[in-house]
């Protein structure tokens, strides 16, 4: 009786066809999102002298201060272009030739020459107030134009930042636009340059550009940017009278580099391929006529050289009230038209700029510089490659040269870094 069902439950197993086994196919991982932009920007405040800071709303204004040929006795500035500009309205008239361009409902007396006849009749324009309407208007304050930026890491230079006052108006300039920020005094105890993040700013370091001498210097922040790691800063800015000295101090900030990063500042030398062979000969007749110094392009070639990339080659479209002048292919950064402030990356640096994301945006008045922005995002890079990049650079050991407190100021306005 088994033997016949067991035959019987054979025969049955072997008529039975089992369902194929279907496999599910693994589901496809989405491509990672494109990392987001992140916005770096440079900036010379001019000191915060030619605006006010804070609108008054915020009930903190810092307002704008008038500067004279007695301010550079009695403070012992070195001569700068700030103290020069009013030069012209205090004289006879002259012929204006390369300014730095404001909206057409803005004016700045700073760059214009006038009759005494029409100094009278422009005199509200003198104190930095517009009439719309029939009412009157305070002009633009840096922090509005640096809202309408909104960069994310920004470096700043001629700043001041009072110690002893809370280190205002810097402080209130980072609390209005909710960063933190570092401060290196350059040739006087509150004026220097400072970085300023959204994000926070692990580490810095102060460092003398070429030698005690040197009252100048570059102000190297590491910040930690959200699932991106960290990104080197440096910002500086360069002697403005003398090319060879501003060569001595690029080659010290390139040899004592520490990591990849991004160096932004004014570097007051010229990039000859900005302008055409005319504009060239103009521009140094004008400087003659100034009173300045030929202008200098070995450092951006010595830049170049070194493998450094013109955040300028990312140009995208160019903003309509900073006006190219005729004979040069990009805007102009100062109150003479010419490139001075920049914005360069190392070789290694893991940061590359987005194409089409370079521009000069106009200050509005609040300075005789305008700002320069770039947007970059962070790519995967070959470690290899970069160490034997760096195997390849002659190396200059730099003694870091240590300050007193009084002559190194270091604050953020949040109080949380290290």
């Amino acid at each position: 009786m088994l033997k016949f069902l067991n035959k019987n439950l054979r025969r049955l197993s072997s008529h039975l066809r089992w369902p194929p086994r279907h496999r599910s196919k693994p589901t496809p991982k989405p491509p990672p999102p494109p990392p987001k932009p992140i916005r770096i920007a440079t900036f010379n405040a001019a000191f915060f002298s030619m605006a006010p800071v804070l609108p008054e709303a915020d009930g903190k204004t810092t307002t704008a201060t008038t500067t004279t040929s007695d301010d550079n006795n009695n403070i012992g500035r070195p001569r700068s272009i700030l103290k020069q500009s009013k030069s012209p309205l205090l004289g006879k008239s002259s012929k204006l030739r390369v300014s730095i361009n404001l909206p057409d409902n803005e004016i700045s007396l700073r760059q214009t020459s006038f009759s005494e006849h029409e100094r009278s009749k422009l005199g509200s324009f003198a104190e930095g107030r517009i009439e719309e309407g029939g009412k009157e208007r305070q002009r633009r304050t840096v922090v509005e134009v640096l809202r309408e930026l909104n960069a994310d890491v920004l470096g700043l230079q001629d700043v001041k930042a009072e110690e002893e006052n809370g280190m205002k108006p810097l402080s209130d300039l980072a609390s209005a636009l909710g960063m933190n920020y570092v401060f290196a005094e350059s040739w006087a105890p509150q004026y220097g340059n400072a970085v300023l993040s959204k994000w926070p700013i692990k580490r810095w370091k102060l460092q003398k550009i070429f030698d005690h001498h040197d009252y100048r210097n570059v102000l190297k922040a590491t910040i930690d940017v959200p699932q991106e790691g960290e990104l080197h800063f440096y910002c500086t800015h360069l002697d403005y009278l003398d090319e060879n000295w501003r060569m001595k101090q690029i080659n010290a900030i390139i040899q004592s580099n520490d990591e990849p990063h991004i160096l932004a500042g004014g570097l007051n030398s010229l990039d000859e391929t900005d302008y055409s062979q005319d504009r060239w000969t103009d521009i140094v007749k004008y400087y003659e006529e100034m009173g300045k110094p030929t202008p200098k392009v070995e450092v951006m070639k010595h830049l170049k050289s070194r493998h450094y990339t013109d955040a300028k080659d990312f140009s995208g479209e160019c903003e309509s009230v900073v006006m190219i002048a005729k004979g040069q292919s990009v805007q102009g950064t100062c109150k003479y038209g010419t490139r001075v402030d920049y914005i360069f990356s190392s070789s290694d640096s893991p940061y590359k700029f987005v194409s089409g994301s370079y521009l000069v945006l106009s200050s509005k008045g609040t300075s005789d510089h305008h700002i320069v922005k770039v947007d970059v995002v962070k790519v995967n890079s070959n470690p290899q490659e970069n160490l034997t990049k760096k195997q390849g650079q002659r190396r200059q050991k730099v003694v870091r040269i240590k300050s007193t407190p009084s002559k190194c100021i270091w604050k953020t306005h949040n109080g949380d870094i290290d």
